[in-house]
């Protein structure tokens, strides 16, 4: 959840006290959030109904493989359209590099989900982001380099170094934090040049839906390898080529092995509801079979309400290790435990309640590598988000905001130091931050995000008319978020926030969704603290989609419609909403989208997450809905577009994967008939549809492994990915006046492509304006994915 930020009074207040040696807590002192009051909070568990559902429904889990078909059937597509002429044309990153969020934050990104220190230069890490691959720094994180932009999947939970040879890197892909927008990996990833190049390995965790949430590498013997997933702990002795499972029956949320003896290892099973096979385990013999360590009697770990399970092992006392321990039945802490004798005893410690109320999210500990006296503990920010101690876990301090009055974001994931212990590096659902002085109490935060590029958009965004310098869209935990013509964006408001609108005639005026019910309007440009509650009539207790649509009629600035189970209509700019219809789900789910014809405001269509499509010709008080579902697909919808030319051309895109029909779907009869048009489309979530306003029947679809388009009305589909990293894009919108295509990603950012540039090129192409079919396909491609290897950009 963001926090309101605090006032100039209060900052020179706290400047004063400090200067002058006064002793007090700067987390009581710290502003109360008002925005937990408020539907646009952060909340991970709600998630579930929208990514993860939308893509599993009608089943209740994604299919075996998915992604690795997916992406192999792009790279067959690839290979069979040739870039030739229009081999130049590429996507360019509009950003954020970074969000501005203001004092006490500085600046923000996306969520950091794993990082790794060179254990010979504590100034050389490596950083996993949920979505957004591997990034690499050389300076403490001054600047990174993203190196895995083209490699099977973005989505990072692990990654280990061998402590033998730090050149070789083991990623494990799939981000197991349990949220539902944790997108499900490929594999894992290795790389025996320090990053410069990569080879995926599948092995047997991508053949399922699995998230490998932590590896380990033996400390002598790089060959040898653990990697926790959601479904039990793995073992490789030859460098990741076979893989056994050593663990099974619960997730494995914490794999280490002891430095100084690689014959010593530790890991946790930890379901996150709870498992009778929940628990700290260790192997004698490096892995190849574990036994309980939850010690016995009065020294023993809990046996009851046991759910995600943290492990820290301090390298310079190698028989101490702590446990972080998530309660599984109410998901608030149910210990921190520390053993002195390798898991034959346990005691637990004081500490605050500091992972409530989501200890299943975000939990996380560690402990200085050259003083197992210097620990800390994070998580969520019920209590404060991250705890330090100095004196073996007796006493601990909220450093959540440091003496240096910067604030670390929220949602911990990832605590890694240096090798020499000068040095912590914190990974957030904001980026990252470092201390250079962890041993002292209230150490300064430096962010770290100032070249990270790795923000999570969950909707296409909103673009002023005519000023491509103006544009909104929304986040993962990190809100609405303001273009203003650089990287760098802004920060507006909310936790999470998805679909924006920006008036067409008052361009200072801006509305936006941010979870559930939660509609803000800002009439002074969007900026912090300009923005209002705008929700009044709509029903709090509505069954709605966690991320609600929320659209402006493009013919008419004050009218807007909003989505639950049923439309709502505002005719004054959102002073007041009415309900225009009953149930249009059919009694479960809830609308995914609301789509308004762009020559006829009273032409409404809506999608559901549950496969239905209504629309209505009178759209306001006393409208008439018609169900146009038949011959369409039982799976979840994700965006309909409707013809700029004419209201009775529809198109409708689909989440999932098909056990029957395609991904997209038209008609040209108000919903009468539809044909499946999309056929050479690889099988993967279709997110986001959009019409291109000047030429007729070309089309742009964004789905999960990048964005494709056609020029023929969906008979042939063409791959236009070249630049654009192997990301899940959720949302597409075009500047008109230029042609320019923006694609808004979950883990990388906002790119744009000329599309106008496109044009011209297939045009001056072709004689006296007759387009050839093979010209059609002539459209840039991304080369590197057709091998395992890519190359890093020096």
């Amino acid at each position: 959840m963001r926090r309101k930020l605090g006032v100039p009074e209060w900052t020179i207040f706290m400047a004063v006290l400090l200067t002058c040696g006064v002793s007090l807590s700067l987390t009581a002192l710290r502003p109360r959030s008002e925005e937990s009051d408020r539907g646009g909070g952060d909340d991970p568990a709600k998630r579930t109904e929208w990514f993860r559902a939308q893509r599993a429904y009608p089943l209740d889990h994604i299919p075996a493989g998915a992604r690795l078909r997916s992406i192999e059937q792009l790279k067959a597509k690839l290979q069979s359209d040739p870039p030739g002429a229009l081999a130049g044309l590429s996507w360019t990153l509009l950003g954020p590099e970074p969000t501005n969020a203001g004092f006490p934050y500085p600046t923000t990104s996306g969520r950091v989900t794993a990082l790794a220190v060179d254990p010979d230069n504590p100034s050389h890490v490596y950083l996993g982001a949920a979505e957004g691959g591997i990034w690499e720094t050389t300076n403490g994180g001054v600047s990174w380099m993203p190196l895995t932009d083209a490699q099977p999947s973005l989505a990072t939970g692990s990654i280990a170094l061998a402590p033998s040879n730090p050149e070789i890197i083991y990623v494990g892909t799939g981000e197991e934090d349990f949220s539902t927008d944790s997108y499900y990996g490929a594999g894992i990833l290795k790389s025996t040049n320090g990053g410069d190049t990569w080879t995926s390995i599948p092995g047997p965790f991508a053949s399922g839906q699995m998230y490998i949430g932590s590896m380990a590498v033996h400390p002598t013997n790089s060959n040898i390898v653990l990697a926790g997933t959601n479904t039990g702990l793995f073992r490789s002795t030859d460098g990741g080529d076979t893989w056994t499972q050593v663990l099974s029956g619960a997730a494995c949320t914490g794999a280490i092995f002891n430095p100084a003896n690689g014959n010593t290892a530790y890991a946790a099973l930890g379901s996150i509801w709870g498992n009778t096979n929940n628990g700290v385990y260790v192997s004698s013999n490096s892995g190849q079979t574990w036994t309980l360590d939850g010690g016995s009697g009065s020294q023993a770990l809990p046996t009851l309400h046991i759910g995600r399970i943290a492990l820290a092992i301090s390298p310079s006392s190698p028989s101490t290790l702590f446990a972080s321990i998530g309660n599984s039945s109410n998901s608030n802490l149910l210990g921190l435990y520390q053993t002195t004798n390798g898991g034959s005893t346990w005691t637990q410690l004081s500490i605050p309640n500091y992972c409530a109320p989501q200890c299943w999210y975000d939990n996380v500990v560690a402990v200085d590598p050259t003083n197992p006296n210097v620990i800390f503990a994070g998580g969520s920010e019920e209590n404060g988000t991250l705890f330090q101690s100095l004196n073996g876990g007796k006493a601990w301090t909220d450093v959540t905001l440091g003496g240096n009055l910067v604030e670390l974001h929220q949602d911990h994931h990832a605590l890694a130091f240096s090798a020499d212990g000068a040095t912590l590096y914190v990974g957030n659902d904001g980026g990252s931050w470092s201390t250079s002085n962890p041993t002292t109490l209230y150490p300064n935060w430096t962010s770290l995000n100032g070249t990270l590029a790795i923000t999570q958009f969950y909707t296409e965004p909103s673009i002023a008319p005519n000023n491509p310098n103006l544009a909104f869209g929304g986040t993962q935990d990190n809100g609405i978020q303001q273009y203003t013509g650089g990287l760098t964006w802004n920060y507006g408001w909310c936790g999470d926030a998805a679909w924006t609108a920006i008036d067409f005639k008052v361009t200072s005026t801006v509305y936006a969704s941010c979870t559930q019910y939660d509609v803000e309007k800002s009439t002074q440009g969007g900026g912090f603290t300009t923005w209002n509650p705008a929700n009044s009539g709509i029903s709090t207790g509505d069954r709605m989609q966690f991320i609600p649509p929320l659209v402006m009629d493009p013919r008419n600035n004050l009218t807007l419609f909003f989505g639950s189970y049923r439309v709502y209509q505002t005719t004054n700019g959102a002073g007041s909403w009415q309900t225009i219809s009953s149930d249009l789900t059919g009694g479960s789910g809830s609308i995914t989208t609301v789509a308004v014809s762009p020559t006829n405001d009273k032409i409404l269509y809506v999608g559901t997450s549950h496969g239905q499509v209504q629309m209505t010709t009178n759209a306001g008080s006393g409208a008439t809905w018609t169900n146009v579902s038949t011959g369409l697909p039982n799976r979840s919808i994700t965006q309909i577009a409707v013809s700029p030319t004419t209201s009775s051309t529809a198109y409708v895109s689909y989440s999932g994967f098909p056990g029957v029909g395609g991904h997209i779907y038209h008609t040209t009869n108000s919903g009468t008939s539809w044909k499946d048009i999309s056929t050479g489309l690889p099988d993967t979530p279709v997110d986001d549809i959009l019409v291109d306003p000047t030429y007729a029947n070309t089309l742009y679809a964004a789905t999960d492994i990048g964005v494709f388009y056609t020029t023929n009305g969906g008979t042939t589909w063409t791959a236009l990915v070249d630049g654009l990293p192997n990301v899940a894009v959720l949302g597409l919108k075009m500047y008109v006046p230029t042609h320019t295509l923006w694609a808004a990603t979950h883990g990388r950012g906002v790119w744009s492509i000329s599309a106008a540039t496109l044009a011209m090129s297939r045009d001056s192409a072709r004689p006296n304006g007759v387009i050839a079919r093979t010209e059609r396909r002539l459209v840039p491609l991304d080369r590197t994915l057709l091998g395992g290897i890519q190359s890093r950009r020096r």
